[in-house]
């Protein structure tokens, strides 16, 4: 019997977009088509269609639902932008495999599948629906599957080809499920159903009584079903006329489409595909289909002779194995034809390196090894060849540091490359390398599933692990001429390299915190937490789960009757800003809560777990990450402590349990204002360098602006504080509107504050339209230091994304810049103290450092290390300024 696939391609096309957000060409987002080109290879592979065909949604406008109930799909967002610009390119891609495409205004994709399905059915043809949407199993019958997106084995397709299938997925039969939808609704489709009757309440009835009549025949008789209280009937009774167009609107409508034979026979033109592939730079895909045969592609001779090199049964570019990697199993294992890996090195070999959880892998020119590093013998031979005068390059060297070894020539991070050509954070290895070399790189848990890694072989993780060195030995000249051709290698090799070995060294050193300040501060806390529970249920009338956002709306918007501010998808919205207004209109309620959820977040995220994470000394080791953020500041995590609040009671009282060793004390040292000063800087602004120049305090100077304060009137603190948060509120993009909601004032007297600032400092302003109209021009912004970001969204035709990127632009190159000078003044300190040991660098928290230093030195360390942060980095016009407090605790270093 004959096989059609039918696509559903809204269902594909979102699913590949969202796995693959980060691919693009220079000129467009590429993801949405890369994944639709993989989920057809698979499915095309799977079930060896007969047919193809595609469905395709159409506008909401057009919908003939939407007559039959305004408010369908009403809430539904707009597809992101970069997935619309794929559309045309999907539809051409397929266009290039023949594959017929169905668009019918007035009914969806859904309606379109099913009656393909129906009319291919009447003609003996088993159809495959594939789509993400169960409500499509209404129509299942000997002759349609559903075949589901993601929900099978290894996130493959689930086919559901029976009414057993249908149950065991949805819990009805397949003719029932109009009606479960009748009755629980589906909010992302703005079905509304009846309300509060979810699946559980549901299905039962369905199970009875069959259908909307029947349980409406037996309205009566429901009570006597488990779970069905009057509550639940008076629903039923008062919504019975939503609940039959609920089912209306779920139903699938069979059109006549008049489907002629052979119609969706599909045949795949290769030279279009290898057309529109090269355009998308989908190299993988032209070798894995084997396109380059139709044009034999021209390839740069230097890089056919790196990948082309004999690898053991391996080729380089491609990562497909028919053999083993070296494995040193034992110190003086001999490889190389007798020879040592470090005797064969010299200095000009560049070598990748590539440390996995059980060992380490080696890729030379024309050879890979695995290392396992079980053992001190392994580890002393590793360490021999990281000693050599080879140049090496890995993705992430930080994580060798951190182990214990050290490294002569630290050549190359192309984790740190990659970051600073795409602004992409945190990426993983095999993201790198598949928009580097456009090669897929599985991951260990598509290798090995959940095996344990000390279950894996030695050969089989070897395999694993040198298919990252040699991607990366690969990726390496690429890397190179993209930072050179954008002018970002100086910012590696003067900055991102050097600091590698300044963080590594602060992880190690990690900085004490006392445990039983903690304990005791943890018993405190829930001595709070259990008076404002207390509190909450005598307002509230009774008790509920104060974690539930569910539980709690009903409580306040239902039983206290409390006007909503806002609704969402799934109910009343309590969300902080929600709290915060109805805290303002005076309801003591939403100020206990608030309060609630701040000391639960502080015990749950700090006091209680960071007692736990210390090490024998009680020394805490945080991880500082040079690719966290995009505009170059660095990120921490486990734990992550530059997200404790700052200048706050709460904060400090975090702060006092970081304590100084023993016979020392701690350092701690910012910048004044960096932030400003940069923007004084970078905008050349008079009125700005001036106050600098002359010590003036330019919060005040900008309140008696903003205030329009006579030079005889004393500025207030009150004024002073709103005046800082206008400041600072520049250089973050705020609007007035974010401004308002700030300072607590409406957005017109907000409007008016950045108007007389910028009436302060015009420079700013115009400061401000070139950073946006050269983001406009270039796609990027640069720093003050030549650090670029990609700044998405910023031509867009949507005014909430581009005023997005425009902020996003503007607060990139202040902050990025002050970032920098943290970054280059770390590298000094680092250099300055390295060979000391009776002070240490600990921490980094935004403009802040904090040092450990023995008590009799800290002052002459004081002042040479304020001297440095002073001169490290020279601007034409402003004087960088310093802070600096000696404390036992971190707390008093504020």
């Amino acid at each position: 019997m004959k096989k059609a696939v039918l696509l559903d391609v809204s269902a594909i096309m979102y699913r590949a977009f969202y796995g693959n957000l980060n691919f693009r060409t220079k000129n467009e987002p590429t993801g949405a088509v890369y994944g639709f080109v993989n989920t057809l290879l698979s499915i095309i592979n799977q079930l060896e269609p007969d047919y193809i065909g595609a469905a395709f949604d159409v506008k909401r406008s057009t919908l003939k639902r939407t007559e039959m109930y305004k408010e369908y799909k009403a809430q539904r967002e707009s597809a992101p932008e970069d997935l619309v610009a794929q559309i045309p390119r999907i539809e051409e891609l397929l266009d290039c495999f023949g594959i017929k495409k169905f668009k019918i205004d007035g009914y969806e994709a859904d309606d379109v599948l099913g009656s393909l399905a129906k009319e291919l059915g009447a003609k003996d043809i088993n159809s495959y629906i594939i789509t993400g949407d169960k409500d499509l199993s209404q129509i299942l019958d000997g002759h349609v599957n559903i075949a589901l997106l993601g929900k099978g084995d290894g996130g493959g397709l689930k086919i559901l080809s029976t009414e057993e299938d249908v149950i065991e997925q949805l819990g009805v039969k397949p003719n029932m499920i109009p009606d479960l939808f009748g009755l629980i609704g589906d909010s992302s489709d703005g079905i509304p159903g009846v309300r509060k009757i979810g699946s559980k309440k549901a299905i039962p009835m369905l199970q009875k009584y069959e259908n909307l009549e029947g349980i409406y025949e037996n309205i009566d008789s429901l009570t006597e079903l488990p779970g069905i209280g009057k509550s639940l009937v008076n629903n039923l009774i008062e919504d019975k006329e939503l609940a039959f167009i609920s089912r209306d609107l779920a139903t699938i409508e069979i059109m006549h489409l008049d489907l002629k034979e052979n119609e969706l026979e599909y045949k795949k033109d290769n030279k279009k595909l290898l057309n529109l592939f090269k355009t998308l730079e989908f190299k993988s895909l032209i070798k894995k289909m084997g396109l380059e045969n139709e044009e034999q592609e021209k390839v740069d001779p230097q890089l056919v002779q790196t990948i082309s090199q004999p690898n053991n049964g391996m080729q380089l570019g491609l990562f497909s194995f028919q053999g083993t990697p070296e494995v040193l199993e034992e110190k003086g294992f001999d490889v190389l034809n007798g020879t040592k890996i470090k005797e064969k090195l010299n200095s000009s070999d560049v070598i990748s390196i590539f440390l996995g959880e059980k060992g380490v892998a080696v890729s030379l020119k024309n050879k890979d090894y695995y290392i396992p590093l079980d053992n001190d013998e392994d580890k002393k031979y590793f360490q021999e060849i990281l000693n050599s005068n080879a140049k090496f390059i890995s993705y992430g060297f930080k994580n060798f540091l951190r182990k214990g070894y050290s490294i002569k020539n630290m050549e190359f991070d192309s984790m740190l490359a990659y970051h600073l050509l795409t602004s992409q954070t945190r990426e993983e290895v095999e993201v790198m390398l598949k928009n580097v070399l456009d090669e897929e790189i599985e991951k260990y848990s598509e290798v090995f599933g959940k095996t344990k890694i000390h279950e894996v072989s030695l050969e089989e993780y070897g395999k694993f692990l040198v298919k990252r060195s040699r991607g990366i030995l690969v990726a390496y000249p690429e890397l190179m001429k993209e930072l050179e051709v954008n002018n970002l290698y100086e910012v590696l090799k003067e900055t991102e390299m050097p600091l590698i070995r300044v963080l590594a060294d602060m992880e190690i050193e990690g900085i004490k915190i006392s445990p039983e300040y903690f304990s005791k501060y943890s018993l405190e806390l829930e001595e709070k937490l259990e008076q404002l529970t207390k509190k909450i249920y005598e307002d509230a009338q009774g008790e509920f789960n104060i974690n539930s956002p569910k539980q709690l709306g009903e409580v306040l918007f239902i039983n206290l009757n409390i006007p909503p501010i806002k609704k969402t998808k799934t109910g009343f919205s309590t969300d902080g800003e929600v709290l915060e207004k109805l805290a303002e209109q005076g309801y003591e309620i939403a100020k206990y809560i608030l309060e609630f959820r701040k000391l639960s977040k502080l015990k749950s995220t700090y006091v209680d777990p960071l007692p736990k994470m210390v090490d024998q000394n009680n020394r805490l080791h945080t991880t500082f990450n040079q690719t966290g953020t995009a505009t170059g500041r660095l990120s921490s995590s486990d734990p992550n402590l530059q997200n404790i609040p700052v200048r706050t009671e709460d904060g400090m009282k975090i702060r006092a349990g970081f304590i100084a060793k023993e016979g020392s004390v701690l350092l701690g040292i910012d910048y004044s204002q960096i932030e400003l000063r940069v923007l004084a800087e970078i905008s050349q602004d008079e009125n700005l360098i001036e106050a600098y120049s002359e010590n003036q305090d330019l919060h005040s100077l900008t309140a008696r602006k903003i205030f329009d304060l006579r030079e005889d009137e004393t500025v207030t603190r009150e004024q002073r504080d709103a005046a800082k948060t206008v400041n600072f509120s520049i250089i973050y993009g705020k609007t007035a509107f974010g401004l308002s909601q700030e300072l607590k004032i409406s957005p017109k007297e907000a409007s008016e504050y950045i108007t007389r600032y910028f009436e302060q400092y015009p420079s700013v302003k115009h400061l401000e339209k070139e950073i946006i109209m050269y983001a406009e021009e270039h796609g990027y912004v640069e720093t003050y230091f030549k650090r670029k970001r990609i700044i998405e969204g910023i031509n867009s035709k949507n005014r909430v994304i581009k005023s997005q990127a425009e902020r996003m632009a503007v607060n990139t190159v202040i902050q990025g810049t002050a970032a920098e000078v943290l970054k280059k003044v770390m590298i000094n300190l680092y250099n300055f103290l390295k060979d000391k040991n009776d002070i240490y660098m600990l921490l980094q928290v935004h403009d802040e450092l904090i040092f450990e230093v023995e008590k009799d030195k800290v002052l002459k360390y004081k002042e040479e290390i304020e001297k440095i942060m002073r001169e490290s980095i020279k601007f034409s016009k402003v004087k960088l300024e310093v802070n600096s407090s000696i404390g036992n605790s971190w707390a008093e270093t504020k």
